[in-house]
C-alpha cells in the first residue's frame, strides 16, 4: 500500500467523484480510477459504490476513509516538515500583547540574522499538545489556579517542563495593553460591560474572579464577541465600547494611567512561565528569547 492510492482515496471520497478528483490531484480520471481499483483489489473490498451521479462509499469505506484521511494528514505534515527551512524558530504563545511586543522589540534588535520566526498563538492545552510532539521550540503560557492540577498531570505524563517566571492576577481591559491614557477606572462600571474573548478562553470559564473591593466577577452572560484574531481584539478594544478580561499586565503604568480594573483570583494567582519539551531542543535564538522575556520581567 502506498501513500499515493490513499492520497488518491481520501481525494475522491471527499470530493465524491473521480474526475473531480482528478483535476485536483493534476491527473486523469482513469489515473484515479485505476489506483483507487488497485487498492481495492489489495483490501479485498470496495471502497466506492459507482452510481450514475457518481460515488458514495461503502459501509467499508467510510470506515477506512476515517483512518486514510489521518494518516494522509500526517504524511502531508511531514514533507511539509522536511522542506521546512533549517533556520526557522518555532514559538507558541498564548494571545497576549504583551508577549507580541515583546517578540516585536526582540525581532528588530536581531532582524539582521539570517533566521525565520514561526510564532503560533494558542491556548495553554493546545500548546501543551504542541510542544509534546515537539511541533514547537518553547512555548509561553498561563496556567490557572482551577487547572493546575490537571496542567501538572499533563506535563508530567508528556515530560514536559515548566519553568514559572511570575505570577499575576486578572484584569478587564478597556483598551488594548499597548494603548495607554490618562484614565484610572472604576470597578462600578462592571456590571454594565459587554466582553470581547478569545476562542477556547480559559477566562471564561473563571468564576473566582473579584474586584479589589470584593465584587465578584462573572462575565459568561455579557459575552459579545468571541475572535481567533488578535487583529479583531485589538481593534475592538481600541474602537469599540467592550472589554476583555485577561491576566493582569505586566507593564509598568505611571499613576492613573492604566487600561482597566485589576482583579482579585480567589483561588490563587495565575503563574505564567515557560514550556520546554526535556527530549526537544532550542536552538540559540529560542534561547535568547526566552532570555529577553526573563529581563522584560526583572
Amino acid at each position: 500500500m502506498e501513500i499515493k492510492q490513499l492520497k488518491y482515496f481520501v481525494v475522491a471520497a471527499d470530493v465524491g467523484s473521480f474526475s473531480e478528483a482528478a483535476k485536483v490531484l493534476y491527473t486523469t480520471q482513469s489515473s484515479v480510477s485505476k489506483v483507487i481499483s488497485a487498492l481495492e483489489k489489495e483490501l479485498g473490498y470496495n471502497l466506492f459504490q459507482r452510481e450514475s451521479k457518481g460515488i458514495a462509499l461503502t459501509y467499508e469505506g467510510v470506515k477506512f476513509h476515517n483512518k486514510a484521511s489521518v494518516l494522509v494528514s500526517d504524511f502531508e505534515a511531514l514533507e511539509t516538515t522536511s522542506v521546512e527551512n533549517n533556520n526557522i524558530v518555532k514559538i507558541s504563545i498564548n494571545h497576549s500583547s504583551w508577549l507580541a511586543n515583546c517578540f516585536s522589540d526582540f525581532y528588530e534588535l536581531n532582524k539582521d540574522d539570517d533566521i525565520c520566526y514561526s510564532i503560533h498563538t494558542d491556548t495553554t492545552h493546545n500548546i501543551i499538545n504542541r510542544m509534546r510532539i515537539m511541533e514547537d521550540e518553547v512555548g509561553f503560557v498561563y496556567v490557572f489556579p482551577d487547572t493546575r492540577l490537571q496542567f501538572e498531570y499533563e506535563i508530567k505524563k508528556y515530560q514536559l517542563k515548566f519553568e514559572r517566571l511570575k505570577s499575576v492576577d486578572g484584569m478587564i481591559y478597556f483598551q488594548p495593553d499597548d494603548v495607554q491614557q490618562n484614565r484610572d477606572y472604576s470597578s462600578k462600571i462592571i456590571h454594565d460591560l459587554k466582553y470581547i474573548q478569545s476562542e477556547q478562553d480559559d477566562y471564561i470559564r473563571q468564576e473566582s474572579f473579584q474586584t479589589e473591593d470584593g465584587e465578584p466577577v462573572n462575565i459568561k452572560n455579557d459575552i459579545a464577541v468571541i475572535t481567533n484574531s488578535d487583529y479583531v481584539m485589538h481593534a475592538l478594544l481600541k474602537n469599540n465600547s467592550l472589554a476583555n478580561l485577561s491576566a493582569d499586565s505586566f507593564n509598568s503604568y505611571d499613576l492613573g494611567i492604566r487600561p482597566g480594573i485589576r482583579l482579585k483570583n480567589t483561588r490563587g494567582s495565575i503563574d505564567f512561565g515557560i514550556l520546554t519539551n526535556e527530549n526537544g531542543r532550542q536552538s540559540k535564538q529560542a534561547r535568547a528569547f526566552v532570555d529577553y522575556i526573563k529581563k522584560q520581567l526583572l
